[in-house]
This record gives structure tokens, C-alpha cells and sequence, in this order.
């Protein structure tokens, strides 16, 4: 049975929903669920002050309606199940993700899937800054997983990623997998200033060669024939390199002995 929460009215303060999954609702009473406490502003809330709560002790998905840019962490945790938000969401979404499936509408706000390590997370809209990237403090950004968003991501995407795959169908900001150690990430659009630096490792696909920095060193064009192959086995690649059989290969942060590469599949 579908687990719903559908809020009473429109937020007057951040609600943070990061202990919110579809196991926590499932295992719960329909009571149990509707004096659930969250944190609403500086204080903390039952879940039915905020939403009508229906489905409760069932295993399905959890639908959260009428998204708000003022709920933050859907999703975050998130080891099993489905999540599925009718618009937007703020920040920390589906951080620290190890599985299930996080699926939004709208657009969502800063540090979406941070430290994803499994699972997926499918943005309908934009991202803000610091996608699939390390939180403060932290040495590890994403490690698995699929990130996709369909529209364009903020600053410092990426950054300090050391697994998984980010697809991005827009533009992608400043700052585009900084520190990158490993993983994957495909921009379709264009990338902003300061991309790659520190890169050790890790593949960046672009379709609009970006500005590099002075460590990064241009090989040439290459005919990669894996590159056809991974459309075929990838499918959210393949808006990017189906039919591409060869790419233009930039090498770095060679300052830092880095030996990532940028391919332009333009």
C-alpha cells in the first residue's frame, strides 16, 4: 500500500524529514505515525500537525504531495524502497543514500545526494550547488549510485566524488568535480569556470569542451570505441554518446600528478 503525506498548508518554517523512509512509516501504526516527531523550525513537531498521513503499515512507496522548497532531507538514509515527492525540495536530499530510489518532480536544493553511496535519485528539475558532493568536513563525496538530473546543477558538483555516475542534462556550475578521485560524470550542457581542478582520477563527459585549468594537457582526438559500448550498456548515457565513436581526451590536474580525463564528445 502507498504510504501519502499531504501537507496541511503551506510551511512557515524548514521541516526536516531525514528520519522520514518508507520502512519508518511502514513499521509503524497509523497513531504511532501521526505523533512521529520532527524537527519544524527550532522546535520539534508530530508529523500530523504538518500532514495528512495515509497507508501507514504497509510496505509501498512513500508519495509526499505537494513538495515545498522548505522540506529538507527527503530521502536521506535512504537504505530500501521508493520515494516519490510531487515537486520540489529543499536541501540535503537523499544524502548519504545506500539504496531505493528517491524520485522529485520539481527542483531541489543544495547538497542533493551528498555522499550517495547506492541507489538512484531522479531530479525532474534543477539542482543546487554541491550535487553528489562531500559535505563540510568530509573527505568522501559520492562513492555509488546514479545520480541523474534532468535539468542543470549548481556549483561544485561532484566534488571529492569517488564512485557512481552523475548525469546532468543542462549546465553545471563552477567548480565541476573538484578533488575528483573517481566515478563518472556526464554534463550535456555547458560547464562553468574552474572545472577539474585537483582532478586525480575519474571521467568527466562533455558535450562543450569547458575552460580547464593550466594542469590539464589536451591529447587529441581518440576513436574510443568503448564509448558506443557504454551507450548500449548505460541507458542514461545514452542521450550523450549514442552514435559517438570518438572524443576529444584532456588529461589532469597533471600539477598534482592527477590523471583524470575530461572527454568532449561534441
Amino acid at each position: 500500500m502507498t504510504i501519502t503525506l499531504r501537507p496541511h498548508a503551506p510551511f512557515s518554517a524548514r521541516v526536516d524529514l531525514s528520519q522520514i523512509t518508507p520502512a519508518v512509516l511502514g513499521a509503524l501504526t497509523a497513531r504511532d505515525a501521526e505523533y512521529r516527531q520532527v524537527p519544524y523550525g527550532g522546535r520539534m513537531r508530530a508529523l500530523a500537525d504538518l500532514f495528512f498521513i495515509e497507508g501507514t503499515g504497509g510496505n509501498g512507496p512513500l508519495v509526499i504531495e505537494i513538495g515545498d522548497i522548505r522540506l529538507d532531507g527527503v530521502g536521506a538514509g535512504l537504505e530500501s524502497g521508493e520515494i516519490i515527492v510531487d515537486g520540489e525540495v529543499g536541501a540535503w536530499a537523499g544524502r548519504g543514500m545506500s539504496g531505493g530510489v528517491l524520485r522529485i518532480a520539481g527542483n531541489a536544493g543544495d547538497y542533493l545526494g551528498a555522499e550517495l553511496s547506492g541507489g538512484r535519485i531522479e531530479v525532474k528539475g534543477n539542482a543546487g550547488d554541491h550535487a553528489g558532493a562531500a559535505t563540510s568536513g568530509s573527505r568522501r563525496g559520492m562513492s555509488g549510485g546514479v545520480l541523474r538530473i534532468h535539468g542543470s546543477a549548481g556549483a561544485r558538483l561532484a566534488e571529492r566524488q569517488r564512485g557512481g555516475l552523475i548525469v546532468v542534462g543542462g549546465d553545471a556550475g563552477e567548480g565541476l568535480a573538484t578533488d575528483m578521485i573517481a566515478g563518472t560524470v556526464a554534463v550535456e550542457g555547458a560547464i562553468g569556470a574552474l572545472a577539474g581542478r585537483g582532478m586525480k582520477r575519474g571521467t568527466v563527459f562533455a558535450k562543450i569542451a569547458p575552460v580547464l585549468p593550466a594542469g590539464f594537457v589536451d591529447t587529441g582526438n581518440h576513436d574510443l570505441i568503448a564509448l558506443r559500448l557504454l551507450a548500449r550498456r548505460i541507458e542514461d548515457l545514452k542521450g550523450l554518446l549514442d552514435g559517438v565513436t570518438s572524443a576529444r581526451r584532456i588529461v589532469g590536474d597533471t600539477l598534482l600528478g592527477g590523471q583524470g580525463e575530461v572527454l568532449v564528445v561534441g
